[in-house]
């Protein structure tokens, strides 16, 4: 099981001490509130095991799909949304973020694609099986998202990789 690609099926192999470093290298910001850093290491750990079984890359791109409907509900709170907007479903809140500006034009399509995946993967009728390259590409996208939403939730200003 030492030679798999990150990429998908191809020539470029890489060892399972690789995929492990670049599954932790994907983290958020530990200023983020515990319990959603908690779900996503826990999604992480999955990933990390798809190595040595292909269906945890799946399970844990999954999880993360629902993390981020926890960071957006956690986020609504602190940007002060009443308890009736937190308790409508992801799109009222996707939508809700937006319009109070914690989500970006830009992103708002993204927020919305990430749904739309969180609700395949929530009540599928058949198995799914994705590899490692989407793994790797939902963590990456998904830390951005998050950490840009509580960036603009708390009013400060996202870093740059640069300053990471």
């Amino acid at each position: 099981m030492d030679c798999w690609s990150v990429y998908g099926i191809g020539a470029y192999s890489h060892p399972n001490e690789e995929w492990v470093r670049l599954v932790l290298e994907v983290s958020l910001s530990d200023e983020l509130p515990d319990e959603i850093l908690e779900m996503f290491d826990r999604a992480r750990a999955t990933m990390v095991y798809g190595c040595f079984y292909y269906p945890l890359f799946t399970n844990g791109m999954e999880e993360i799909y629902r993390i981020k409907e926890a960071a957006l509900k956690e986020a609504c709170r602190e940007g002060n949304a009443s308890r009736a907007t937190i308790g409508k479903g992801y799109k009222s809140l996707i939508d809700w973020a937006h319009s109070q500006g914690f989500i970006a034009d830009d992103d708002l399509v993204r927020w919305h694609a990430g749904r739309s995946l969180r609700n395949a993967v929530s009540h599928k009728d058949k198995a799914m099986l994705l590899g490692p390259n989407d793994a790797l590409r939902t963590l990456d996208i998904s830390k951005e998202l998050i950490e840009k939403l509580f960036c603009a939730v708390r009013g400060k200003r996202q870093p740059t990789d640069a300053s990471v």
